[in-house]
């Protein structure tokens, strides 16, 4: 990982989670922040918003990346490498799979969660640095264990091609974590459960938490990494597969 300049490019970023992420993560000195969005309004409406609360020493940048459009991924993984070589930065630090659908057809969930977080995975790989970390949102809800469980837990049907997509995340974290320790790369690749929170992909729910809340354990992950590769964890610690 570079030592004086930390960078990170987070997919999903111009709201909830994503949003509050970059937000508190611009907070902190020597941060390079690229906001992954798929309207450029939208990021950068989301960035004047942020702005006041920018540390001077850091960078927060759009990047149009879409992933029900494949054709979006390479494009925003250049637009990432040239403003990485345009600041001398050596390359990422940490990429954050953090935009994700949880209604629609069948085929949009799967090709946004599982099918577009391979491809980004596999295009930005390259701007990845040695020691850096990939970080895979996930949820409880993808563990095997707890679905396996009894009483199992019982999200509602509408939602179980999500729930599936997350059990596959889970599982190419693990495949990606013990890629990596056999390359030796010093790349770790973890997911996090940031839990339910109000945010528009579960409608607002009043019992879910402010992603201002729920973003802390992503945060922290980045300024303070784990050290640990392979692991499924919330705030309160690790959690079954």
């Amino acid at each position: 990982m570079s030592t004086t300049i930390r960078s990170v490019f987070i997919t999903g970023a111009n709201q909830g989670l994503g949003y509050n992420t970059v937000h508190q993560l611009a907070q902190t000195p020597n941060m390079v922040l690229f906001m992954g969005a798929r309207r450029m309004a939208a990021a950068e409406e989301a960035i004047t918003q942020l702005t006041p609360d920018i540390h001077p020493t850091s960078r927060v940048f759009p990047v149009y990346i879409d992933l029900a459009n494949e054709k979006s991924i390479p494009e925003a993984k250049e637009t990432v490498a040239a403003k990485l070589k345009e600041l001398n930065v050596p390359g990422l630090d940490f990429l954050i799979n953090n935009a994700a659908n949880s209604e629609g057809p069948d085929i949009l969930v799967l090709t946004i969660n599982i099918a577009s977080t391979i491809a980004i995975k596999d295009t930005f790989y390259p701007l990845l640095n040695k020691g850096g970390e990939i970080i895979n949102i996930s949820s409880d809800l993808g563990s095997q264990a707890l679905h396996a469980a009894r009483p199992p837990i019982r999200p509602p049907p509408k939602l179980k091609t999500y729930c599936a997509t997350k059990a596959a995340m889970n599982n190419l974290t693990l495949q990606w974590a013990f890629e990596e320790e056999e390359k030796g790369t010093g790349i770790r690749v973890v997911a996090i459960c940031p839990g339910l929170n109000a945010t528009s992909m579960a409608h607002f729910m009043a019992i879910g938490m402010h992603p201002s809340e729920g973003c802390k354990v992503m945060v922290k992950e980045v300024l303070t990494p784990s050290g640990k590769s392979g692991v499924f964890f919330n705030k309160d610690g690790p959690l079954p597969w």
